[in-house]
C-alpha cells in the first residue's frame, strides 16, 4: 500500500497501514495525499497521544504545557505527512507544525499490529521568557532536539527508527544541508541530541491549588482529572489566566447575552483530549439527576449540589479540545 485507502480516513490507514506490508531490505518512505483531516484532529490518533504521555507538562516547543497538546501541534499540517514502513513492519507517521520551515514535527511510531510504541517530537527545549509579551526561548538554532515518548519498560532500541525520521530532514533544510555555501550548509536543522522520556499516561490534568476561592468541594467530583484546567474565575473576576487577572471573567458581549441573569460565584473551565461523546457519557453518570440538553457538539447540564445550583458546558473545539466549564451559584 503506497497511497490511502479510497474512501478512508488516515485515522484508519494509521491503525492498520503495518498489516500486510511486504518485507523490504531498507525502510521505506512514502509522502501521502493530505487527509481530510490533519492527524492532530484524528479522533485515534489524539487517544493514542494521550494514552501515552497522559495529561503531564513539559517544555519541549513551548514552555511548561501540556505534552500532548505540543506532539499534536507537531503534525498539524495536513500537506506533509509521511509514512516510513521498516523491514520488520514497524511505521513512523509523522507531520510538521505547519509553521516554519517544519522545524518542530512530530511521529508516531508504530509495531507490526498498529500499536503505539513511543512518540517522537523535535524541538529546541523550549521555555516561556522571563518578560512579559516577549516570543518563547529555545535552543540557539540550527540545534535541535529529538524527545522520545515511550512506555516505562521500553528498550532505547525500540524507537530507532524515530532517530532515522527525524535526521531525515524537511525538504527546506535538506536543501541547505547540501549547500555549497559553508555558512549555510551550517545553518540546516540538526538533532544535536536524543532524550527518552517515559510517558505519564496517569499524571493528573490539575491540581486542588488551581481551583479559584469558593468553587465548592461539592462540585470537585465533576472536574475530570483526564483534563487540564484552562480558567478560572471567582466573584465575579478572572483568576486564570494570570495574563487576564483581575478583569470581569465575562465581556461585556458575554454579559449581554446573559440577560441581566446572576454571573457564577466560581467557575473552572477544564480542555480535555478525550472524545466529546465520551466525556458527554461521563458527565451523564457523574451529573445523575442534571437535566441534559445536547445538540451539535455542545451540551448543558444543570443541576443542584447542597450548596445551590450548578451547570456543566461542554464544548466540542475539535482540534484544541473539548472544553469544560463547571459554574456554580451558591444559594443565597
Amino acid at each position: 500500500m503506497s497511497a490511502l485507502i479510497p474512501g478512508k480516513t488516515l485515522a484508519v490507514l494509521l491503525l492498520a497501514c503495518a498489516l500486510g506490508m511486504p518485507a523490504h531490505a531498507a525502510p521505506v518512505t512514502t509522502e501521502l495525499p493530505p487527509p481530510r483531516l490533519k492527524l492532530s484532529e484524528q479522533p485515534k490518533i489524539r487517544s493514542a497521544v494521550i494514552a501515552m504521555v497522559g495529561y503531564a507538562r513539559g517544555s519541549y516547543t513551548d514552555g511548561d504545557r501540556l505534552i500532548a497538546a505540543q506532539v499534536l501541534d507537531g503534525m498539524r499540517s495536513r500537506f506533509d505527512v509521511t509514512r516510513t514502513v521498516w523491514p520488520d513492519g514497524r511505521t513512523v507517521i509523522a507531520s510538521v507544525s505547519g509553521e516554519g520551515h517544519g522545524e518542530e514535527r512530530s511521529a508516531l511510531l508504530l509495531d507490526g499490529e498498529g500499536r503505539l510504541l513511543a512518540l517522537g517530537l523535535v524541538n529546541g527545549h523550549c521555555r516561556e521568557s522571563t518578560r512579559r509579551d516577549e516570543p518563547k526561548v529555545c535552543n540557539p538554532d540550527p540545534q535541535a532536539v529529538l524527545t522520545i515518548f515511550h512506555p516505562a519498560d521500553a528498550k532505547p532500541s525500540d524507537a530507532e527508527p524515530l532517530i532515522a525520521w527525524a535526521r531525515t530532514l524537511p525538504s527546506y533544510h535538506a536543501l541547505m544541508a547540501q549547500s555549497d555555501d559553508p555558512a549555510e550548509a551550517a545553518a540546516a536543522q540538526k538533532i544535536a541530541s536524543v532524550e527518552y522520556i517515559a510517558g505519564q499516561p496517569t499524571a493528573p490534568g490539575w491540581r486542588d491549588a488551581q481551583l479559584p476561592a469558593g468553587f465548592p468541594a461539592s462540585l470537585k467530583p465533576l472536574l475530570v482529572q483526564a483534563a487540564e484546567v484552562n480558567s478560572t474565575a471567582s466573584a465575579g473576576k478572572v483568576v486564570m489566566p494570570k495574563g487576564l487577572a483581575g478583569l470581569p471573567m465575562y465581556t461585556d458581549r458575554e454579559n449581554a447575552r446573559l440577560k441581566g441573569a446572576r454571573w457564577p460565584d466560581a467557575e473552572v473551565t477544564l480542555r480535555s483530549y478525550a472524545p466529546f461523546d465520551d466525556l458527554l457519557a461521563t458527565y451523564r453518570e457523574l451529573a445523575a439527576g442534571a437535566t441534559v440538553e445536547a445538540d451539535n457538539g455542545e451540551a448543558v447540564l444543570s443541576g443542584t449540589d447542597g450548596v445551590g445550583r450548578y451547570t456543566v458546558r461542554l464544548r466540542d473545539a475539535k482540534e484544541t479540545g473539548v472544553f469544560i466549564t463547571v459554574s456554580s451559584w451558591k444559594r443565597k
